[in-house]
């Protein structure tokens, strides 16, 4: 261990999460993600020192998709709604082969439990890649996975120019598609973003929302295609209140800049083998996105880690969350009374799984393995992409980016536009191997 000393200095514990590049087991390496005893690291420090959601495979042959944690963005000057990661990643959609099936949030994975271990998808039965939850770049929500929902009807297709059911303020309303993909932009991305950002939100909003369509009608919501609750679906807010309740002056402007947008891109959805996509997003990665295999556990071909630049844009790329000791133990046995945290806190953490774009896969926290996604929920981190310190009082979470990373980046899209990306190429540099087609009449 390395000491610096200096007065009135601090003894500071260090735990680095893993970087990429190694899976050692007792001192065996391997090839893949990280895998190894937590560096530790102790220094003297002159201080006392001191932001979306989606899925993983969940048991018999199927494959859910749900996050955990909280997602969103920094909010605009002009404000916005909060959300979370991108639309949601753990509704329940359950299209034959397809679809996605979520359920009550929890920190386990599957069924509600606590197992940090997978299963991998069966060759056989329904897929359930468990809806997103995504998150807009305007504030911060939460996104859990969620286990074992019933579908409550077939899906059905949503023709261009359709519509769609939209549970919204406690009622059922039946509107436009394209009236219901405004309110999502609205919801989850500044207006002060560039044109072809916007327009990329608003494709990937209508693809989320055809792709829910299709899947089935949950039983959290009966009568409806989708709601307004981000936590399950998408953030959803009225245009028009928007407007009046949000925008001031700039209603004008904002309510055109975003109208335009949808209407630019009217009838257009993401589309893999011909299929809607389910089109996750989320505020701001690190330096890469991040993939659905390594984040919910299912290999989804067209959500793989691609490069993101310009995320550090977002307010709360960087976070810090610092708890007592007693916090800390108090969050933790409420959802995993198994972990063994007495004794001395530097030896609570050990060995540690990351991905290849920096996200904490699997940690072995008081003797028991722990999702990086699940203790994000469970601690309220903006990403699975952290570090630990733990000084003689206290422990803290240093993050990088906001959300859960898988999809399209909002702050990447702002960037790749003021870069001279289109919409159409933002799309499919995030979501690999699609592409852009027009829904059927």
């Amino acid at each position: 261990m390395k000491k610096m000393l200096g007065t009135g200095a601090l003894l500071l514990l260090i735990i680095y999460l893993l970087p990429v590049g190694y899976r050692v087991y007792a001192g065996g390496s391997g090839t893949g993600g990280a895998k190894d005893m937590l560096s530790v690291h102790a220094e003297m420090d002159e201080s006392s020192g001191n932001g979306e959601e989606n899925g993983n495979v969940n048991g018999n042959g199927a494959a859910a998709v749900g996050g955990s944690g909280t997602a969103g963005g920094a909010l605009p000057a002009s404000g916005q709604v909060s959300g979370s990661d991108t639309g949601n990643p753990y509704d329940n959609i359950n299209n034959a082969g397809t679809g996605v099936q979520a359920g009550a949030s929890g920190t386990g994975w599957g069924a509600g439990g606590t197992s940090s271990v997978w299963s991998t998808a069966g060759t056989t039965g329904s897929v359930r890649t468990g809806s997103v939850q995504s998150g807009g770049a305007q504030g911060g929500g939460s996104a859990g996975l969620a286990a074992g929902v019933d579908i409550n009807s077939e899906g059905r297709e949503v023709a261009a120019g359709g519509e769609i059911a939209v549970l919204t303020g406690g009622e059922v309303r039946t509107m436009p598609l394209e009236t219901y993909v405004e309110g999502v932009v609205a919801a989850e991305i500044s207006p002060d973003f560039p044109e072809e950002a916007i327009r990329a939100q608003a494709v990937a909003a209508r693809t989320y929302a055809v792709y829910k369509a299709k899947a089935g009608r949950p039983m959290q919501h009966r009568d409806a295609d989708v709601c307004d609750d981000y936590t399950h679906c998408a953030a959803y807010i009225d245009l028009a209140a928007a407007a009046s309740g949000r925008w001031g002056e700039d209603a004008g402007t904002n309510t055109g800049i975003i109208r335009k947008a949808v209407q630019d891109t009217a009838g257009e959805i993401v589309t893999k083998d011909r299929e809607p996509i389910v089109a996750v997003f989320h505020a701001a990665s690190a330096a890469r996105t991040e993939s659905a295999k390594d984040i919910w556990g299912t290999d989804i071909p067209y959500l793989q880690s691609v490069a993101s630049p310009g995320g550090s844009a977002c307010s709360k790329y960087e976070g810090t969350v610092r708890m007592t000791f007693d916090e800390f133990r108090a969050k933790i046995r409420e959802s995993y009374p198994e972990a063994d945290l007495s004794g001395d806190p530097k030896r609570w953490f050990s060995a540690s799984t990351r991905s290849g774009a920096g996200s904490v896969i699997v940690c072995t926290m008081g003797g028991v393995q722990v999702r990086g996604t699940d203790l994000r929920t469970v601690l309220g981190l903006n990403s699975a992409n952290f570090s630990l310190t733990i000084d003689e009082n206290s422990i803290s979470f240093h993050t990088v980016g906001y959300g859960h990373g898988v999809g399209l980046s909002q702050y990447g899209a702002k960037y790749l536009a003021e870069q001279g990306s289109t919409y159409q190429d933002i799309l499919t540099h995030y979501y690999t191997g699609t592409e852009i087609a027009k829904m059927s009449a």
